[in-house]
């Protein structure tokens, strides 16, 4: 069975599970003992073991605490890192976080560098990203300063692994393929390819046909690294599936499950389950695909699992609707898309610490640069005044050079800001409110609203086929229809209204002061324009229509996520109407398609 919708990409899931993976930290390997003669060889032991037998790793570092006292200083310091490693691997944040300030704020460099690696990986997955990054500069900075092999090779996989979490996949590969040079003798390059692996697949769209996957795979199943080998194989099959590969895709699951289950790493779980269920819905196993879905919602009870579970409720949506329980349906479909948003917020966040730390960075620099001309110039004006009052006229000369310069550059500084500023609140493509700044004026106008208790109205627009479209003609076409949607919208809009895309070809629409009757009308004038205009044959044969969901303030009150809920309910109904229409939100609507 083909897969009915698109879904989207998966490569926060990658990332969630790949930057918890990345902790695992190899040292110089020491063959194993059941007896080990000293405590620094039961230290390298442990740090050799850690993500290959976590059973076995536990065990060894009961029996260092138990020897604590027969540590050197520097052997304390290795403890904690181990202490905080295991932490971290639980989940533990609140426990690891001092353990690792503690040994930066008084280790040697080499250590210090250890524990900031581990620190960038907490903070990356508590979406601390401004924290992460300014971190991340500081760690690329003293990279050159490091002696330690085993240092260097720990900070550039956490750099590496922290570029691709932001879609920077140029300096992500860079990281990971230095990685190679400094693996500690008699490691295999396991870690390096799925560093490597991680950056070329930074947007999750990598064929499942490419040859990375094969070799990356292989290096780890060789070198005994379960984890980092699940990591790529549960990528790989998910991406068979994407492709309508199932079979295969269903293979691999069933082979690698014993391993996922034995490891019992939970991110590497829940991902084992949601991917089958993904995977016997796009096989038209519906039954399978169901119970795969709700084991993995099962393990989320507290929400650890957020940004991997927007696809788990677009499975059960798809299973309910196709069942005809559009009332379960509905109930899945609001967690999906309550979920998509944040998980839309959250990417918009990392892109945005990124550009930020980058543009700090930047006037960091031009101030010590202009710190360094303004030093230059006091030295120049202490030797004319020694001069006399003819070369007097060089240094006002001079001095206004300068100064003229400063003013440039602050100029271009000031513009460049504001461009940032610009494209961070704007869509890329169609130059309308991002989704993350939609919402922020949408909830402005509504509590203005509230105020005065002032009519408003929500209303979701979501173009019909556009799929089909970008399937047929290519996304250029796709996005030449897009801008086209966007200008047929803007021509019947009033200067108050508020107008985002909230993603693909779903955009949101905030009517302030409009009663829910003038509303109607004005999303009517807005879906004839849209029905009723013909494109040029060159372009699209025929014409497109949208499907309109509204919801109004009069039963909805002013909280925007609820108001969104109701309108996304109205879409839905006029999804399942027909299409092309505009329907609005009722308490006794039914969810039965007219």
């Amino acid at each position: 069975m083909a897969r009915s919708t698109p879904f989207p990409p998966w490569r926060r899931c990658l990332a969630a599970f790949g930057l918890v993976a990345g902790l695992s930290f190899l040292h110089a390997t020491t063959a194993l003992a059941d007896a080990p003669a000293d405590v620094g060889t039961l230290l390298a032991q442990a740090q050799a073991i850690r993500a290959k037998d976590h059973p076995r790793f536990l065990e060894m570092l009961g029996q260092l605490h138990r020897r604590q006292s027969t540590l050197s200083p520097d052997q304390q310091w290795q403890l904690r890192l181990l202490d905080a490693w295991e932490a971290l691997f639980e989940g533990q944040y609140a426990k690891a976080e001092p353990l690792l300030r503690e040994v930066v704020a008084h280790a040697g460099l080499d250590q210090q560098s250890l524990a900031n690696g581990m620190l960038l990986n907490m903070l990356a997955i508590q979406h601390r990203y401004d924290e992460a990054f300014a971190l991340a500069e500081q760690l690329s900075a003293v990279l050159p300063r490091l002696r330690d092999r085993h240092a260097t090779y720990v900070v550039l996989s956490q750099l590496s692994q922290l570029m691709a979490s932001a879609e920077q996949p140029e300096p992500a590969a860079a990281y990971a393929r230095q990685m190679e040079q400094f693996t500690p003798p008699g490691e295999s390059l396991c870690r390096p390819y799925v560093y490597l692996f991680g950056a070329l697949n930074a947007k999750g769209d990598l064929p499942p046909t490419d040859p990375v996957y094969r070799k990356t795979i292989d290096t780890c199943v060789a070198a005994g690294e379960p984890i980092y080998a699940n990591t790529v194989q549960l990528d790989l099959a998910r991406r068979q599936a994407d492709v309508g590969d199932t079979a295969a895709a269903l293979a691999l699951l069933k082979r690698i499950a014993p391993g996922v289950m034995a490891q019992n790493y939970r991110a590497h779980v829940f991902v084992l389950r949601s991917t089958l269920g993904y995977a016997y819905w796009v096989a038209g196993d519906a039954a399978a695909a169901r119970r795969w879905a709700l084991a993995a919602l099962a393990m989320d009870a507290k929400g650890d699992f957020d940004g991997l579970s927007e696809n788990v409720y677009r499975v059960l949506y798809e299973v309910a609707n196709r069942a005809g329980d559009y009332r379960t349906a509905l109930d899945y479909y609001r967690h999906y898309k309550e979920v998509e948003f944040r998980s839309v917020d959250n990417a918009q966040a990392i892109a945005l610490a990124y550009h930020t730390v980058h543009q700090q960075l930047a006037i960091h620099k031009l101030q010590v640069a202009e710190l360094g001309k303004q030093n230059s110039l006091l030295e120049l004006q202490q030797a004319l005044d020694r001069k006399a009052v003819e070369t007097s006229r060089l240094y006002v000369a001079l001095l206004l050079v300068v100064l003229t310069s400063i003013g440039f550059w602050l100029i271009r500084l000031k513009r460049s800001q504001l461009r940032f500023k610009k494209l961070a609140r704007r869509d890329s493509l169609t130059g309308i409110l991002n989704h993350q700044h939609f919402v922020w004026e949408a909830e402005q106008a509504l509590r203005y609203a509230e105020k005065s208790a002032r009519h408003v109205c929500v209303v979701v627009i979501d173009l019909d086929h556009f799929k089909r479209i970008n399937d047929t003609y290519g996304h250029a076409v796709g996005d030449a229809v897009l801008l086209r949607i966007v200008a047929l919208c803007q021509a019947h809009l009033r200067s108050i209204d508020v107008f985002g895309r909230l993603g693909g070809e779903e955009f949101g629409l905030v009517l302030p002061e409009c009663a829910p009757g003038d509303a109607m009308d004005i999303v009517e004038r807005i879906r004839a324009a849209i029905a009723g205009t013909p494109f040029d044959e060159k372009i699209l044969e025929g014409t497109i229509s949208a499907s309109f969901g509204l919801a109004s303030t009069e039963d909805g009150g002013y909280a925007l996520p609820t108001l969104m809920a109701k309108a996304d309910a109205a879409l839905y109904r006029a999804k399942h109407r027909g299409r092309n229409r505009v329907e609005m939100h009722a308490e006794d609507a039914s969810f039965m398609p007219a």
